[in-house]
């Protein structure tokens, strides 16, 4: 895409990635572009455990990889004893659903484009390597809550990440209650 800005000639970059849904093929959304995930980080689906319920929001069950549920029990503990609550609505999702996210929200007359804006699109998120979580609650006001706090302040201890943070140079929106484990 060729673009002209005060006489000066810019040259916008489109992607050439794409997924596909339901036998449609999608172009990836600019912000998602180069984010697709190696193939040697989704988790296996058999490997994966459960979190302990008292960790889950209601009586979700959530399963991650064995050494991010771990550390987030491990984390969890720690800042039970600073009277913080850890609360998890969720963990590894397959790209199958996250193809049914983007479906169901389509079918409510959104556009894909306008959906990936929010959702990762197939293949791209990090909820498919089973080493991400979405605190409770998994929204923008997390970013208020004594938990996101501690979170900033402990968790890299834990070996977990806020992956979209508000100052991020990323194109991605913040999503102050989706954290990532690294590992220790």
């Amino acid at each position: 895409m060729i673009s002209v800005f005060f006489g000066l000639l810019f040259l916008a970059a489109t992607c050439d990635e794409t997924v596909t849904i339901d036998s449609v093929e999608y172009i990836v959304p600019q912000q998602w572009c180069g984010q697709c995930l190696d193939s040697i980080m989704i988790a296996d689906p058999h490997t994966l455990v459960r979190l302990p319920d008292e960790y889950c929001f209601e009586d979700y069950r959530i399963y991650l990889t064995r050494g991010a549920r771990d550390a987030l029990v491990e984390m969890a503990q720690a800042a039970a004893r600073d009277s913080i609550r850890i609360l998890v609505d969720s963990g590894y999702r397959s790209a199958s659903f996250q193809a049914r996210i983007i479906k169901r929200r389509m079918a409510e007359d959104e556009s894909f484009a306008r959906v990936v804006r929010f959702v990762a699109p197939p293949g791209y998120s990090q909820h498919e390597t089973g080493r991400a979580v979405d605190m409770v609650p998994s929204e923008a006001l997390f970013v208020n809550t004594d938990t996101y706090a501690w979170l900033k302040e402990y968790a890299t201890q834990y070996g977990f990440e806020e992956s979209y943070p508000k100052d991020s140079l990323s194109n991605l929106r913040a999503e102050p209650w989706h954290w990532y484990w690294q590992g220790k």
